[in-house]
């Protein structure tokens, strides 16, 4: 990598840097070469500091990324879905060679995070998250130790199969507040489920967190959430988060309005006959009907019943999140 300087700036340029615009323009055309339904990149904020940048010969920027450090205390939501200290890289690489701008921005993250005084103990994790169809940075992001993690993937209106119905004696429905228990059992099931992959770790509260948390959105005039029933007993449902609680998502895809799924549950015993499908179907029927121009999700990347599944609906990956655990692991 010889010729391409690193630097790491903490200064902080109020109403974005200027200096990166030809960068994020270059990066920009990258993008949507890649992957049309890519956003366009945005220069980084005042508080996007402190920020990464790599300069060719010539002194021009190739790649920049901004450090940002997470870190979850017992009891918080978010310690559910990963370990407690978490350091993200946000990156915007450009220039005519992206692989070799990306792996020297990794190398100066990595300088970093070994000048760190905490956080990058047994339970830290390093993560970028990169274009899936960016295949440029697949051989830096393996070069430096990290591993696909999870995968955001994006399913446009009216794609996937067609309409299908639940199976003989299954009813679907909208859930409602005396739907709680089963609805809270279902998704303790799920987390138990995802411990496998590396992306959930419960802890002595989770249960009454998600009792919380669904309870919430339960007392809502319409849920969106879908429950399938057989005989009257609960095995499996499909959480949705539809477009006025989806916005955070704009950063994420280009098209609009967004939904988000945040959880698609089938029992294990259920699992195969169905009714995964016929709730999907229900749910991409009323997306679809009031103008959901795009859907998103994600799924562990070792979960081997989720990618399959969501590709057979007409999902495909946008962005995958790569990780390192610990921090330090990073090469």
């Amino acid at each position: 990598m010889s010729g391409y300087v690193a630097r790491v700036r903490h200064d902080e340029s109020p109403g974005g840097d200027v200096g990166l615009d030809p960068l994020v323009r270059s990066a920009a055309r990258r993008w949507a070469d890649a992957d049309p339904l890519l956003p366009e990149p945005v220069g980084f904020a005042p508080n996007s500091y402190p920020l990464l940048t790599v300069s060719d010969e010539d002194g021009h920027p190739v790649a920049a990324g901004s450090m940002h450090y997470t870190w979850y205390q017992p009891g918080e939501v978010g310690r559910i879905w990963g370990v407690p200290d978490q350091h993200w890289l946000t990156p915007i690489v450009g220039g005519p060679e992206p692989a070799r701008a990306l792996d020297s921005l990794l190398t100066s993250w990595r300088d970093q995070l070994e000048d760190l005084p905490t956080g990058t103990g047994s339970e830290s994790a390093a993560l970028v998250s990169w274009p899936a169809r960016d295949v440029e940075g697949i051989i830096p992001l393996q070069r430096h130790g990290l591993q696909p993690y999870t995968v955001l993937a994006a399913r446009q209106r009216r794609r996937g199969v067609p309409p299908s119905l639940p199976p003989r004696d299954v009813t679907i429905r909208l859930a409602d507040i005396s739907d709680l228990t089963q609805v809270v059992g279902l998704l303790m099931e799920e987390h138990r489920y995802e411990q496998h992959f590396g992306g959930v770790f419960l802890q002595p509260d989770t249960a009454e967190q998600t009792r919380k948390v669904s309870a919430r959105a339960l007392n809502r005039s319409r849920s969106w959430i879908w429950l399938a029933e057989r005989r009257g007993r609960a095995v499996g449902l499909l959480w949705v988060s539809p477009p006025e609680r989806s916005r955070w998502a704009r950063s994420l895809v280009r098209a609009r309005p967004i939904a988000h799924i945040g959880y698609a549950v089938v029992t294990a015993a259920e699992r195969g006959h169905g009714i995964g499908t016929a709730l999907v179907s229900q749910a991409h029927q009323a997306l679809d009907s009031h103008g959901v121009a795009v859907s998103v999700l994600n799924y562990a990347e070792m979960n081997p019943l989720s990618g399959p599944f969501w590709h057979r609906m007409g999902y495909r990956p946008v962005w995958t999140t790569w990780e390192v655990r610990p921090a330090l692991a990073l090469r």
